[in-house]
């Protein structure tokens, strides 16, 4: 059976990524969906989750700024985990599939989203890499058109580039 991982992003694209993948591999393939966290979220995150439920930052009334407490990074950081749950969630439902679902984080200065990406297929062995052409997660970051350039110079298997309509 086919080992097929697709990325996710909660855009229109990664959705007709996956329903494309799924008509040409069947709904039998064995799905895998991959999101990354892009840095920039996880920035905004240490940057301003201060209060628990702040995503702006900022200062206190005081006038000094905001440390995040280790209650309010967990707390944004559930938030945009849970993004990218329902996103996949959402996406093979609509695809009529049943899929493994991965998340993962890109590091600023370590590690892109590109990089997140290839990575995960090796290490579930995927057959074949489906990306859609272009879309936009949820912090605003441009997660594939760059990304999937990144992925086809750089994926340990073949890959599939989902185009608009």
């Amino acid at each position: 059976m086919v080992k097929v991982m697709v990325a996710i992003d909660g855009s229109e694209h990664a959705v007709r990524a996956l329903n494309d993948a799924v008509g040409l591999f069947g709904r039998d393939a064995d799905y895998a969906l991959v999101s990354v966290v892009p840095s920039s979220m996880l920035a905004s995150i240490f940057g301003s989750a201060a209060t628990g439920t702040s995503t702006q930052g900022g200062t206190g009334s005081s006038g000094m700024p905001l440390v995040p407490t280790p209650d309010g990074v967990a707390a944004q950081s559930d938030q945009a985990y849970g993004y990218y749950r329902t996103a996949q969630r959402q996406a093979a439902t609509t695809a009529g599939v049943t899929a493994a679902e991965i998340i993962d984080e890109a590091r600023p200065g370590k590690r892109r989203i590109g990089a997140a990406i290839c990575e995960a297929a090796t290490e579930h062995g995927a057959d074949v890499l489906v990306v859609g052409s272009h879309g936009s997660s949820y912090a605003g970051e441009a997660m594939l058109g760059s990304v999937s350039q990144f992925v086809l110079h750089n994926a340990p298997c073949p890959v599939l580039v989902s185009a608009d309509d």
